[in-house]
């Protein structure tokens, strides 16, 4: 066997002093080979990306390595210069981050940003630079090369942004590549390609990949091996199919067994239950008929979008980024205007409704958005967070107070955590405050916008599980937006498939995923990672 790319030996990196642990990496060891993608997989916070930074030499000056090796092909970068670690930079290892719209310069156009990696590390002429350029961009399958070349960041969608950000780190053949979380912002097709892609660029190189992930879809899908990391050590290393099938370590087995299956859960809503709000033929064009915009006509978000949502229901939403999905999502909440249609909440219209007569109908509604670090004002507390809402509404201080204890009760939060302030809590608990603060004003319907995408296996599966408990426990309507087919699965009763901003089918999700009739409908399916991997309970393959 040929000697790996990387390997690192019982790597330990140092926490500051009052961490909740002393090591944000303890002991750890691994292996890449040659052409090979081993998968690093964990919850948030077990040191997976610490691991990633210690090898490209991009720790941050608050963590250091007190013991251990880190060996890119026998050279221990841990022991090299600033110079050095330049010079190895995009020639022997590279990276591809998460978020491509944050990693990629936006003031520089993409030809630009491949071009500096050529200008630094080789002697090609300007001439040859481009022409590379054009080759590494016709590699990773980016439509007419020539227009990516002079484009900017925002003027490209998620995977072309990220098909740049493959491409620059491959321009020069480096012999490792790491990937930390490369596809968890992108939808399930984008998702689909970008993993076939750094798949196909690294058999056809014989690329070493570091695959860093919570997606054990991801994992079934393209993982040559697995190493499970766990508050800083790996608890388990092993082949793909030994680890998904046979894990030997019981928090291996927790996140398998965290992972929502595709096979959709079996509910009856009561088919008399009311209609808590209905909307037809609803449309949203943004920049109509502005003599500042490109098109008199607009962009068309969402047209003749008609469903239903009756008490105690979950309908979801699902599609690829820029479905139209939030948009419609925003229109009932009426965060923005529609453009026309009719949007009916217990029977009364509110799509046209103005700000005064829209107010006391805003409690009915509530939304949990994405981020909820972002949704949460850092400076104010939770419990300040959680009454304000009530405030407005004429509850009184004492009452609101008693009020936000009792719900972070209930969405299993410590009623003493009230004067804490969010950055004082995890990713899960920070949205079980969100999910708190929708429910203080006790709203009829609840909308999740993606409300568990960027929580780990373990987490997502806690607070979809407290979300369904509440749903049935108020007895609330539900709006679930989601791009991940699984956990739509297990939280939906009905589903509606958008593409362009209309819906295509729409139906109970069981009937939907056991046949779907429209062909995007099928591609969606097809496209979901580990769709041939038997996720949840027995964490077994089919």
């Amino acid at each position: 066997m040929s000697a790996p790319v990387l390997d690192i030996r019982g790597l330990t990196i140092a926490l500051p002093p009052g961490g909740e642990r002393a090591h944000a990496v303890s002991g750890a060891s691994l292996t890449v080979a040659p052409g090979e993608m081993l998968c690093l997989v964990g919850e948030s916070g077990s040191g997976k990306s610490v691991i990633a930074q210690a090898t490209m030499g991009l720790l941050p000056p608050v963590l250091r390595a007190t013991a251990g090796q880190v060996l890119l092909d026998g050279e221990d970068v841990l022991a090299a210069g600033e110079a050095r670690l330049r010079a190895l930079r995009c020639t022997r290892m590279a990276m591809v981050f998460q978020e491509p719209m944050t990693a990629l310069n936006p003031v520089l156009r993409c030809g630009e940003q491949i071009d500096e990696v050529l200008a630094i590390h080789t002697r090609m002429t300007t001439a040859e630079r481009r022409a590379c350029t054009l080759d590494v961009l016709g590699d990773v399958h980016l439509p007419d090369p020539e227009r990516m070349l002079a484009s900017f960041p925002h003027q490209l969608s998620g995977g072309q942004r990220q098909r740049i950000m493959i491409a620059m780190a491959l321009v020069l053949n480096p012999h490792l590549l790491i990937a930390d979380e490369p596809t968890t912002a992108l939808d399930v097709t984008t998702q689909a390609q970008i993993l076939a892609l750094i798949r196909e660029l690294q058999r056809k190189h014989r690329t070493g990949v570091l695959f860093i992930t919570h997606d054990f879809g991801v994992v079934a899908e393209i993982a040559d091996r697995v190493a499970v990391l766990r508050h800083g050590e790996v608890v388990e290393v092993g082949s793909a199919g030994d680890v998904l099938s046979r894990p030997q370590h019981d928090y291996t087995r927790m996140l398998i067994d965290a992972v929502p299956s595709l096979v959709p859960r079996h509910r009856v809503v009561a088919s008399d239950a009311p209609t808590v709000v209905a909307t037809r033929a609803l449309a949203k064009t943004y920049g109509r008929g502005g003599w500042w915009r490109r098109s008199a006509a607009g962009v068309v978000a969402a047209t003749d979008v008609s469903l239903a949502i009756r008490r105690g229901e979950t309908l979801g939403i699902v599609g690829e980024s820029g479905s139209g999905k939030s948009t419609v999502a925003r229109c009932i909440a009426r965060l923005i205007e529609p453009t026309s249609g009719v949007i009916a909440l217990d029977g009364v219209d509110i799509a046209t409704l103005g700000a005064e007569a829209l107010r006391p109908l805003r409690r009915r509604i509530q939304i949990i958005f994405q981020d909820p670090y972002r949704s949460l004002n850092p400076r104010r507390t939770v419990g300040e967070a959680i009454i304000e809402g009530p405030m407005n509404y004429g509850v009184s201080r004492a009452a609101a107070l008693a009020n936000a204890r009792r719900l972070l009760e209930l969405v299993r939060l410590d009623s003493g955590a009230i004067d804490r302030y969010p950055h004082q809590f995890s990713g899960g608990q920070r949205q079980r405050v969100c999910i708190a603060r929708a429910l203080a004003i006790e709203p009829e319907l609840i909308i999740a916008d993606e409300a568990v995408s960027a929580l780990d296996v373990s987490v997502q599966a806690q607070v979809l599980a407290l979300l369904d408990e509440i749903r049935a426990r108020l007895n609330l309507a539900m709006l679930f937006i989601t791009h991940d087919l699984r956990v739509a699965a297990q939280v939906c009763d009905r589903v509606a498939v958008m593409q362009h901003g209309r819906i295509v089918e729409h139906g109970p999700i069981a009937e939907v995923y056991a046949n779907p009739r429209h062909e995007y409908t099928k591609a969606l399916l097809a496209a979901a990672p580990g769709r041939d991997w038997n996720f949840g309970a027995t964490s077994r393959r089919p």
